[in-house]
């Protein structure tokens, strides 16, 4: 595992030229995190402040041994497990200064997994925004990578793991995007709705596309969110045509019962057509992996 910070040319190139050369006779002699945390107080490399980044911080203190890391590499998905004798080392070669790659963990066994469909829908966004270094908060995420790790060593390293089928569990696998190909399999499944993939732009922020009743060819608007994220259906009374809003974690608030054309998908509905054999030919390879995954769980 490599990161940055690793006091590059360019994070001195605004100091002095007899200090960048202090900087620079010091960080060849840099053998472990004290060595390295005491030239960073002492000539306060990033934004003048005398303390080492959070990231390289965690790096040091908090990986541990047998912990799991995903990384990504040209869109293709890497599972690494901390070996039990990783350590924090800086190593500086001009090589890791260009990249600026020198603080690195050693030991790791890297296993690759494959593209954006075949990891945790937690795994892939937490790519989008984030720190360097950070954890994911998923027992879902947590499982299913030990699991993982296991089937691809061909043993059980990680003993005592209990997959759960139920909706929380899921939607923690599911990407927003998964999320959202899902709901338009099940109104298609259900009420043979035709998806209209033109009108999916992000200038529709009020909802994610627009689908078509066959029926009376009236439009149908949907909603999705992923995730502890209430909606509102009243932000949706002025559309003309039905309306289906979801949240898997969150509320639809100011539903109105008497209301025919807005209706509210539970994470429970919807998780139940996800893994009933109706679902296996209708939806995308990276939600089928994940119901294939669930209903191994209920065997």
């Amino acid at each position: 595992m490599a990161m940055g910070w690793s006091i590059t040319d360019r994070h001195i190139e605004n100091f002095t030229e007899a200090r960048k050369k202090k900087i620079c006779e010091q960080r060849v002699n840099i053998h472990s995190y004290k060595d390295y945390e005491k030239l960073i107080k002492k000539w306060k490399v990033y934004d003048g402040k005398s303390y080492v980044p959070a990231t390289v911080r965690k790096l040091y203190w908090e990986v541990k041994p047998d912990d799991l890391v995903w990384i990504r590499y040209k869109g293709i998905y890497y599972l690494g497990r901390v070996g039990d004798t990783s350590q924090w080392i800086y190593k500086i070669n001009q090589d890791n200064l260009q990249k600026d790659a020198a603080i690195q963990r050693t030991d790791i066994e890297w296993l690759a997994v494959g593209d954006e469909s075949t990891v945790p829908g937690f795994v892939a966004t937490a790519f989008i925004k984030g720190r360097t270094l950070q954890r994911i908060n998923s027992e879902a995420v947590q499982i299913f990578s030990q699991h993982y790790y296991n089937t691809k060593i061909g043993k059980e390293h990680y003993q005592g793991l209990t997959i759960e089928a139920n909706p929380e569990e899921f939607y923690d696998l599911l990407s927003p995007t998964d999320c959202e190909d899902l709901v338009c399999a099940y109104l298609s499944y259900e009420y043979k709705y035709i998806v209209i993939p033109s009108t999916n732009k992000k200038s529709t922020e009020l909802y994610e596309c627009i689908l078509l009743d066959p029926e009376d060819r009236s439009h149908v608007y949907i909603q999705v969110k992923k995730g502890n994220v209430d909606i509102d259906a009243n932000d949706f009374r002025h559309l003309q045509g039905k309306v289906f809003l979801f949240t898997s974690e969150g509320t639809v608030k100011n539903l109105d019962s008497n209301n025919e054309n807005i209706k509210c998908i539970s994470p429970e509905e919807l998780f139940k057509f996800a893994i009933s054999d109706a679902a296996k030919n209708i939806v995308s390879d990276s939600i089928s992996y994940w119901t294939e995954y669930m209903r191994k769980a209920l065997k």
